[in-house]
């Protein structure tokens, strides 16, 4: 059985999840100390009552990181950088602060000059990126070494596909996501040693592949697009299973939220993706879905204006400070769990409550199918549109009315936890930099964590099929090190190249040069 949980910045949802069926499901307030903890016990009671359930994985995804970036409560990092010779270091200025360090490591990997940094950070979150470190990651290892600071992460942890600027950038986004990312983890996985779940746990990444935990404490950054990853994923997967339709190739996807509602694009069964995913003040060339997110969800707060983009706490209707969109479904007889009554009297203060409750919902999708008009500007919007949230059944008929390029409206079972299946059904894939050179006899293999060097034999020439052999075994390999169980078959190798390397008129070996991952998917369970 696998546990599925989608941490947002108004719920907490969890599903148990197995043979490809949503055994039981729970949603709990964020807003409560004990969230987590309430929300384990009652989703695993609920397979057989006795909260004992067997569990063999636990997936998640978190809007932490992405809601502390677009708020402004990164910490401030210090970006070292070790440009070696050749290149302008300003080119990796990402840093609150940026500090130059002496040393080179050449692009075979050797060292050619020693560290030397000259200062020392003025902040306890540190970035540290050097040139050609995916190579040879010696000098960023003796430099955090050599630093205090607390939290610390290494350009060739982030990626190994990177070009050095791109790279820094990144590296300095998974620094100032670290702190705010291992606040969460630690509180979840108090959680889950409280509840007895003893199982191995996952993260979702913005590009709808999953990670193990010590990759995600690593590149954090990856969770960023977390929440409409999990959102369109689920929404895939239950539409295929319980709306009764065999494939759903292309899709909108919208995830009504409390505080946000997210939109995302279907393309081949799949989220489409975009490279280069930012945030507030961060930027990383990580991979993420298309979406689109807009500031109105079932908890905004309403004023004499209308919806203000701010939420407050829960609908008033659920014990709440103030009038939200929630509250107008209430007073439009669309939604029945909660006190429809306080949820009038709310609403009363701004106006006619009948009024003024058709009015804000009108609004309320106004602004969902203006998100779903805005994909056109990456491909045609396809003729379906599913719709999950808590409040999919109230408004899909309404953002149906609104949508005349959109041809079916699908609300699947479940939908009110799509993001949770989302991360029940997900698989592990991470985009891995294999460099061979066997002049040096010596290979590394960069993907998401530590890297990997290794001894080659020296001077073997391979031909194109053994080298892109030997690419896809490590990439297997990488891949399993995050926590997947990819085959070679499921190995996609994106780029490629091979060359021999001459020195003094013969050939003394050769270099192989290749970025590949395990291709992105759903599990069929």
């Amino acid at each position: 059985m696998i546990l599925g949980i989608d941490a947002g910045g108004t719920n907490y949802d969890a599903v148990a999840f197995e043979d490809g069926s949503v055994v039981s499901a729970a949603k709990r307030s964020a807003d409560t100390d004990d969230g987590f903890e309430t929300l384990l016990a009652e989703v695993v009671e609920k397979v057989d009552g006795s909260g004992n359930a067997e569990v063999d994985r636990v997936v998640v995804s978190t809007t932490r990181v992405l809601n502390s970036a677009v708020q402004n409560r990164l910490p401030d990092c210090t970006n070292v950088v070790v440009p070696g010779v050749g290149l302008s270091p300003e080119l990796a200025y990402s840093g609150d602060e940026n500090l130059v360090a002496d040393g080179c490591v050449d692009h075979r990997g050797r060292v050619t000059e020693p560290l030397e940094i000259d200062g020392e950070p003025s902040h306890g979150v540190v970035a540290v990126t050097a040139k050609f470190s995916t190579r040879n990651p010696s000098l960023e290892t003796e430099a955090s070494e050599s630093l205090d600071a607390p939290t610390v992460a290494l350009g060739h942890e982030s990626g190994g596909a990177l070009g050095f600027p791109s790279r820094a950038e990144t590296t300095v986004a998974n620094a100032k996501s670290k702190p705010v990312f291992e606040s969460f983890e630690s509180s979840l996985h108090d959680a889950l040693d409280e509840t007895g779940i003893d199982a191995p746990v996952y993260y979702l990444k913005g590009d709808a592949a999953m990670l193990s935990r010590e990759s995600a404490r690593t590149t954090p950054a990856h969770t960023l697009r977390s929440g409409p990853a999990s959102s369109s994923l689920g929404l895939v997967a239950l539409t295929e299973r319980y709306a009764e339709t065999p494939s759903l190739t292309n899709a909108v996807c919208v995830d009504i939220g409390g505080t946000t509602t997210d939109v995302t694009l279907v393309k081949d069964g799949f989220p489409a993706l975009v490279d280069e995913v930012e945030a507030g003040c961060i930027s990383t060339f990580y991979d993420g879905v298309v979406a689109v997110n807009t500031t109105a969800g079932g908890d905004t707060r309403l004023d004499e204006d209308g919806l203000t983009g701010v939420r407050d706490g829960p609908a008033v209707a659920f014990g709440g400070p103030s009038p939200t969109p929630t509250d107008a479904l209430h007073v439009l007889g669309a939604v029945s769990e909660g006190d429809a009554t306080a949820a009038r009297e709310a609403l009363s203060a701004l106006g006619d409550p009948e009024q003024v409750a058709e009015e804000v919902v009108e609004g309320f999708v106004s602004a969902i199918a203006e998100s779903v008009r805005s994909l056109e500007g990456h491909e045609d919007v396809p003729g379906t549109v599913v719709v999950g949230g808590a409040l999919a059944d109230a408004l899909a008929s309404r953002l149906a009315d609104r949508l005349d390029c959109i041809s079916d409206v699908i609300v699947p079972q479940n939908a009110a936890v799509c993001g949770a299946v989302g991360c029940a059904v997900a698989s592990v894939s991470v985009r891995t930099h294999v460099h061979v050179d066997t002049a040096r006899g010596e290979m590394t293999v960069a993907s998401a964590g530590p890297e990997k060097v290794e001894e080659v034999e020296t001077g073997v020439e391979y031909e194109e099929d053994e080298a892109r052999e030997l690419v896809a075994r490590e990439t297997a390999e990488a891949t399993r090190r995050a926590g997947g169980d990819a085959t070679l078959d499921e190995i996609e190798i994106t780029a490629f190249r091979s060359f021999n390397v001459v020195e003094d008129g013969r050939v003394v070996g050769q270099i192989t040069d290749a970025t590949a991952r395990a291709e992105p998917g759903r599990r069929k369970r």
